[in-house]
């Protein structure tokens, strides 16, 4: 048996939040049950990471050491990240990796507020980030909050995602 060794590649990481806040027309607590319970009604099709086609779910288990997953079905699916934090209805973290060579903690803050809820999210990656990567990740987190979650929560027509997005 033949062992090839590859030489260790040094790349360097970077540090980068993203932060949106999007006003919504829901309570904390229609929020916080499409942001768990409800994910995956309103979870877009392109926005699953892992391979392969054919049916899938996104599911969020808002508990501490909950999932936030991917399932295709037959055991196969992909983990986005573990609950660490859970104030039901205001806040809630989830610690992970997804989809590139990032580690990130994502969180979700509601606010009550007149007429609605305050949907303030972060995403603190750490990892091989640069400015590319957090427009696409800034267009894709708009186009999920402001577009499909809205649709869901408002009862407007889902956005269809294209390039122009």
């Amino acid at each position: 048996m033949t062992t090839k060794s590859m030489a260790p590649v040094l790349h360097p990481a970077h540090l980068a939040d993203l932060t949106l806040e999007i006003t919504l027309r829901a309570t904390p607590q229609q929020v916080w049950q499409a942001l768990s319970e409800d994910i995956g009604r309103w979870w877009p099709g392109p926005f699953y990471c892992g391979g392969g086609r054919g049916p899938r779910r996104f599911e969020l288990d808002a508990r501490p050491g909950g999932r936030m997953w991917e399932d295709h079905g037959g055991g196969d699916g992909m983990l986005w990240g573990t609950v660490i934090h859970v104030q039901r209805d205001k806040v809630l973290e989830v610690a992970g990796a997804y989809g590139s060579p990032l580690l990130v903690l994502i969180k979700f803050e509601l606010e009550a507020i007149a007429n609605g809820t305050r949907l303030r999210f972060t995403e603190a990656c750490i990892g091989r980030v640069d400015a590319a990567t957090l427009r696409s990740k800034d267009k894709g987190w708009r186009f999920l909050f402001d577009g499909c979650l809205r649709a869901h929560l408002e009862g407007g027509a889902a956005p269809a995602w294209t390039d122009d997005c």
